[in-house]
């Protein structure tokens, strides 16, 4: 089954970088979609919003602040 390499990785004797069409047996097939290094060459690439992933992070730090006054730099 043909697929794409989603990142760097070694498959079947060859170094294969992101983007890099191969064909893989259906066995590695399921191991390689699951674990993120491979999608099927017939599947759409959803772009990501990264704003979205942005104001995640930015709440997500704002929920503690670390007020112990004698734990400062100096």
């Amino acid at each position: 089954m043909r697929m794409v390499a989603l990142k760097e990785f070694r498959y079947a004797g060859k170094q294969l970088v992101a983007g890099d069409s191969f064909d893989a047996v259906e066995k590695d097939v399921k191991v390689l979609r699951a674990i993120k290094n491979a999608r099927m060459d017939t599947e759409e690439v959803l772009p990501t919003d990264s704003t979205q992933d942005l104001t995640e992070d930015k709440s997500a730090s704002k929920k503690r602040v670390y007020k112990r006054r004698d734990m400062t730099a100096e």
